[in-house]
């Protein structure tokens, strides 16, 4: 085709065609959590970046607990984003990332599925487009929540413990109103 050989075709960069949300939570705003959070959101920007068909829409970010009726506000800006189709992709570092109700979480999947919405999980390399990746999907987010709940088991019963045995520090605070 070209008759010079010092010329070089250099195709097109293709069109960013799949907008892509990023989901970034961490459970509290400690610094040690901020720091996850900000090496989430970096990762997976680039991540981003790199794939030519992919255009980063937007970047949802929640510090906050993943449990029942917390309100994770950017969580469900993208979901309403997603049924908005502003979203194609939904990109996260991974299932307990996405969060630890099992019925919630499966409830937002097949919702955004049904919307042609795909949710890529990072670390555990599915995508709620390959239909095997739901029973995994499951499987994971349902260890997930059970870690979680006897995380939070522990913790209470520990409290209870030191508490009964008088060396609980909840009450080494000093009470309005009182003098020591």
């Amino acid at each position: 085709m070209w008759e010079n050989s010092r010329i070089h075709y250099i195709p097109p960069i293709p069109k960013r065609e799949e907008k892509v949300g990023v989901y970034c939570r961490v459970s509290t705003n400690s610094a040690e959590q901020l720091q996850s959070l900000q090496a989430q959101v970096s990762h997976l920007t680039k991540l981003t970046a790199a794939m030519p068909q992919w255009l980063r829409a937007d970047v949802y970010i929640d510090i906050a607990t993943s449990k029942t009726g917390s309100s994770r506000k950017e969580f469900n800006r993208m979901l309403e984003d997603g049924k908005a189709h502003k979203l194609n992709i939904i990109l996260t570092k991974s299932i307990s990332r996405f969060g630890r109700d099992t019925v919630e979480i499966m409830d937002a999947l097949n919702q955004l599925k049904q919307l042609g919405v795909r949710v890529i999980f990072e670390q555990e390399e599915l995508d709620t487009v390959k239909t095997e990746s739901d029973l995994m999907i499951a499987i994971i987010e349902s260890l997930a929540q059970a870690e979680n709940e006897s995380r939070s088991d522990n913790i209470k019963m520990g409290i209870k413990y030191r508490a009964t045995a008088g060396t609980s520090k909840l009450y080494d605070r000093k009470w309005h109103g009182y003098k020591q």
